[in-house]
């Protein structure tokens, strides 16, 4: 399978050395981006390609291609995806795979085109390990009806530091912290209670990363994470960031049952939890910790382990998920699996969720989502 990519930063070179383990006759063939920060990488696990283009037409008319990889900065996106699309390729998009509603509403009629199963997205935390554990549970009926959830994602100051000076930092560019980052999250906890959000309301603002806040002496925690790429800047503390650095939301589900999500990218030892309590019992684990727990309304012990044996407690790869992705994508592709832990459809409904989470915050009202979903689907139907 030849692969050409747009956007050969870290993630696609991290994704697709996933890919490359799982299938050999994956191929690396090409790329367009001005920058590759993914190239010390891919030089080192030997895939770098050696043909680069100035834009991805040039690349689409040039190459015979099998599957696209998009990994561009967020809001170029849509438009790499309707180049893709129009040239018959099977495309893997990096989350979030838009950066706003009306490109939400024009992707959907492309889907409604051209078939979601031409989009492969990497909402990764669907693959991960508790993830599939959940499902089980889930399917069991193990804690009856989900009732309400506890949530989080807190990452280290070091990678609050990327953000604050990566193009990321801009929401024109990225969408958003809660978009760009969260929306892995938003997704697998719409997939444990199996309903759409319906009403929202959101606080947060940046106070963490602002100069009163330049700690004396050393700033290494700071600055070890230098990855330099487009519109990257050295500025943190005193960055022209306009994203948040905390966030809280509340979400009810159409089925009512009812989430509170909690992120800050000033965290020394970081945790991304949850804890899913049912009308029968209680799931709860951590991402980065590694742990996964749950009971029976007896508190009889359902499940109880420690997934980050597997990955050796590093924050790497996602919690072993990339991986498992790569292998699901490649069953896929190969026609061994019927369906995938999540499509291109899960990916947009979760933009459209962090989308109004943050109109939420930015206008200080309960946002309802009952006309949004009216017309996403009308576009899809």
């Amino acid at each position: 399978m030849k692969i050409g990519a747009v956007g050969f930063g870290s993630r696609t070179a991290g994704v697709y050395n996933e890919f490359s383990k799982v299938n050999p006759n994956f191929e690396m063939v090409a790329y367009v981006d001005p920058q590759p920060i993914g190239k010390d990488f891919a030089e080192k696990n030997n895939f770098f390609p050696n043909k680069s283009y100035s834009s991805l037409n040039e690349m689409l008319d040039r190459e015979k291609l099998d599957m696209l990889m998009i990994g561009s900065p967020n809001h170029l996106h849509l438009d790499h995806i309707k180049l893709g699309l129009r040239a018959g390729l099977q495309i893997f998009a990096e989350k979030p795979i838009v950066i706003s509603e009306q490109e939400t509403f024009e992707l959907a009629k492309l889907i409604k085109e051209y078939g979601k199963e031409r989009i492969i997205v990497g909402l990764v935390l669907r693959y991960s390990q508790q993830a599939r554990s959940v499902r089980k549970l889930l399917d069991q009926n193990a804690i009856g009806n989900i009732i309400s959830i506890e949530a989080s994602e807190h990452i280290v100051p070091s990678h609050g530091a990327f953000f604050m000076r990566n193009w990321r930092r801009k929401q024109k560019y990225s969408g958003g912290f809660m978009l760009e980052k969260c929306c892995h999250d938003i997704d697998f906890y719409s997939m444990i209670t199996k309903s759409r959000p319906i009403k929202v309301a959101s606080f947060g603002s940046r106070r963490s990363f602002i100069p009163d806040n330049l700690p004396e002496g050393s700033h290494e925690q700071y600055t070890k994470d230098r990855l330099k790429g487009w519109e990257s800047k050295s500025n943190v503390f005193d960055s022209d960031a306009d994203i948040v650095d905390h966030q809280v939301a509340i979400i009810e589900y159409a089925n009512k049952a009812v989430l509170s999500f909690h992120t800050n990218m000033k965290v020394p030892d970081e945790f991304r939890r949850f804890a899913v309590i049912g009308s029968a019992g209680m799931i709860e684990g951590d991402f980065v910790k590694g742990f996964m727990k749950a009971h029976d309304e007896n508190n009889n012990v359902l499940i109880d382990e420690d997934y980050g044996a597997a990955f050796g407690k590093e924050i790497k790869g996602h919690y072993g998920a990339d991986s498992m992705m790569a292998q699901d994508i490649n069953n896929y592709l190969l026609k061994n699996n019927k369906e995938l832990p999540v499509g291109v459809i899960e990916c947009m409904e979760a933009g459209i969720v962090a989308m109004k989470i943050d109109e939420a915050r930015n206008t200080g009202k309960v946002i309802d989502l009952t006309s949004t979903w009216d017309k996403f689907d009308s576009l899809l139907n």
